[in-house]
């Protein structure tokens, strides 16, 4: 009976000491990648079994516009530079990153975005540096927090988007069927259906910055070497071990 009651007090003692786990204060919401003009590459997703919508969506004020495949927690989106979309004044810097981006087989910049979102209702700082940044197709007075330093020409863009605009994680399916009447959107012939990994892969020679290294070691994304910028996406856990690589047109891998 003493030995039993040992073992009860050691296993008190020990879970007493656990440490509680800890949530990080954002979330994977988005990735976007920096394509040619149109997005002709969206023609390799589609040829893939993904469905990307038909709609282009125009960034007034920042000078480009995308085209969208959505699931059902998140969203790949094909960016480009727009000559027809407006520049706010005081953006013209941001245009050009896209510009750059888009070339970034000789320029060397990253072509991947990663977008993030606050999680719970009392959101904690990110104990990282940051700029603000609020353009014409937001919500008025809101803004979006830039973890990508302002100078950097070099690394991913890494942001947390305001409140009002994140994707609902338990209710994006909702949405859309309120937007478009239906849920086509999410049906992709692949099957997929949920993000439940991000990994980001940057070439050898690149110095992460302290955000890709704190996005990291706080599990919000996985980051590794390779020989160029690539963003791989899992979907349902990699349930049936497949794998679809759209490079060297995107850097895309995709595993489901």
């Amino acid at each position: 009976m003493a030995k039993v009651s040992i073992a009860l007090i050691l296993l008190s003692m020990a879970c007493a000491k656990a440490p509680a786990p800890v949530v990080a204060p954002i979330a994977f919401d988005h990735v976007w990648i920096v394509v040619s003009p149109g997005a002709p590459e969206r023609v390799m997703l589609e040829r893939a079994g993904i469905h990307v919508a038909p709609t282009v969506s125009r960034h007034d004020g920042q000078g480009t516009a995308s085209v969208m495949a959505e699931f059902q927690n998140a969203f790949l989106e094909l960016m480009w530079p727009d000559e027809t979309v407006s520049i706010a004044p005081g953006s013209e810097k941001g245009a050009e990153k896209f510009r750059n981006r888009m070339l970034w087989r000789t320029t060397g910049w990253s072509p991947i975005g990663l977008v993030f979102h606050y999680t719970g209702s009392s959101p904690s700082p990110v104990p990282l540096p940051a700029w603000k940044i609020s353009l014409p197709w937001m919500a008025p007075g809101s803004s979006m927090e830039m973890l990508t330093p302002r100078d950097d020409t070099s690394s991913p863009s890494l942001s947390i988007h305001p409140r009002p605009l994140p994707v609902p994680p338990n209710a994006n399916e909702q949405e859309i069927r309120v937007r478009d009447g239906n849920t086509d959107a999410l049906i992709h012939p692949l099957g997929l259906k949920r993000v439940t990994a991000v990994r980001l892969i940057e070439p050898a020679a690149y110095k992460p910055i302290d955000a890709v290294t704190w996005l990291h070691d706080h599990q919000i994304i996985n980051v590794d070497n390779g020989s160029e910028w690539t963003v791989e996406l899992t979907f349902d856990g990699a349930s049936r071990g497949l794998m679809k690589d759209f490079r060297p047109d995107l850097p895309l891998l995709i595993r489901y």
